[in-house]
């Protein structure tokens, strides 16, 4: 069953240097890509090193992606990526100036991209595309550029082309809507309490950032009662028949990570049921041996 499964996996590392079983398992089992976080960064030099470390494991050009949204979800701790404001503080000045805010936010994004590229990157797991509600829990907050349809849209957009004109692929999430998501969903399952319709207009970023060609959207490891009864992530409702059919996007359906807490206790089960709802990369966040030993993958 695995077999079916490691070249659709992004998986995390343990730290600043490969493992020898890490370096094993690339080999064995070479994925599409690696995520890396805030305990595999130390300087430029030492990150460089360790990507190309894993691409030579694995024999192939692996993917390398991280969370860089500003404000609190920042992995590196040097120049341009540190002391990033929330995109929620964008919302403020949009109103003031919209078109000096776009192009702000797409400088922004521009710069980080150039030197996410410079280290051997590929992939950002930004724009958030979530609505902001004050409802929800605070797990999305400040991450969201603002309330309303128009501010996300706009500097959304603005995000995806300055990472993408630097040489990274922007990954919008997490669809359909995180907003009014009533708990985190790395530590329980989240629901949202709105009707159908509600929930597509508010999943209306999505579809704009879709028209404008971008090509790789995370889900929301949350229910929707009033759709179905499985979280998004596991749910071909939302995987194929809104976001495939009604939608029309043609790009690639990333999964959050599949060892949070919404999606269960089994990161393997969880990846198989992800796959069978029509995702087409599946996120491992912790590092291999983590979530591999306990499936029983060496």
């Amino acid at each position: 069953m695995f077999e079916q499964l490691h070249q659709q996996l992004v998986v995390g590392l343990h730290g600043y240097q490969l493992t020898q079983g890490e370096k094993d398992w690339l080999k064995q089992y070479p994925p599409l890509g690696i995520i890396l976080f805030q305990r595999n960064v130390q300087n430029k030099q030492q990150l460089a090193a360790l990507i190309e470390d894993a691409r030579q494991c694995a024999g192939r050009e692996l993917w390398c992606a991280i969370d860089e949204e500003g404000g609190r979800v920042n992995r590196i701790s040097w120049s341009p990526f540190n002391r990033r404001n929330p995109v929620a503080e964008y919302a403020l000045s949009f109103r003031k100036d919209e078109k000096a805010t776009v192009e702000h936010v797409y400088q922004d994004s521009f710069t980080i991209g150039q030197a996410m590229h410079s280290i051997g990157f590929s992939h950002n797991c930004a724009p958030v595309l979530d609505i902001f509600h004050p409802s929800g829990h605070k797990i999305i907050g400040n991450r969201a550029y603002g309330d309303h349809v128009h501010i996300i849209n706009s500097l959304g957009l603005a995000c995806m082309r300055g990472l993408e004109d630097a040489g990274i692929s922007a990954i919008g999430k997490h669809f359909p809507g995180h907003g009014r998501a009533d708990a985190d969903s790395h530590l329980a399952v989240p629901s949202v309490d709105a009707d159908l319709n509600t929930l597509y207009a508010e999943a209306e970023p999505f579809e704009h950032m879709i028209q404008k060609g971008i090509g790789h959207l995370m889900t929301a490891h949350v229910r929707y009662p009033s759709a179905c009864t499985e979280v998004a992530t596991l749910s071909s409702f939302w995987m194929k028949d809104v976001l495939r059919d009604k939608m029309a996007f043609k790009g690639l359906i990333w999964t959050d990570d599949l060892a949070m807490r919404g999606v269960g206790d089994n990161p393997i089960s969880a990846a198989h049921a992800a796959q069978k709802a029509g995702c087409d990369v599946l996120l491992m966040c912790g590092p291999i041996g983590e979530w591999s030993h306990s499936a029983g993958i060496v």
